[in-house]
């Protein structure tokens, strides 16, 4: 049995999820933009168990993967003991631009 790996959100992953919510809590209302970030989270559940299972991203960060949840990337990198998020992005954002600049880093 496979077990588990913990998430860990960077904090600006933590910003990008808040910026989020608050964008859709303004363009609709509190509850869709908490049920927006809800279904993100349980979009992440599964790389949990399944860290690889994301597409390689390493022309933009080593080890860096992705995996999306409607328009939006989720950039997260497996680790040894957990599984940490780097950024939760629209996909529409240039992240080879956003690579060159350091953003994917820890």
């Amino acid at each position: 049995m496979i077990h588990p790996l913990p998430l860990r959100l960077t904090e600006a992953a933590e910003a990008d999820l808040a910026e989020l919510w608050t964008h859709v809590a303004a363009e609709s209302s509190e509850t869709v933009a908490t049920g927006f970030i809800r279904a993100i989270e349980a979009t992440l559940q599964p790389l949990r168990r399944f860290p690889l299972s994301g597409a390689a991203r390493d022309e933009l960060a080593a080890g860096l993967r992705v995996a999306f949840h409607r328009a939006y990337a989720i950039y997260y990198r497996p680790l040894p003991d957990a599984v940490a998020i780097v950024r939760v992005l629209h996909g529409a954002r240039d992240a080879t631009a956003l690579a060159t600049r350091g953003k994917f880093e820890e």
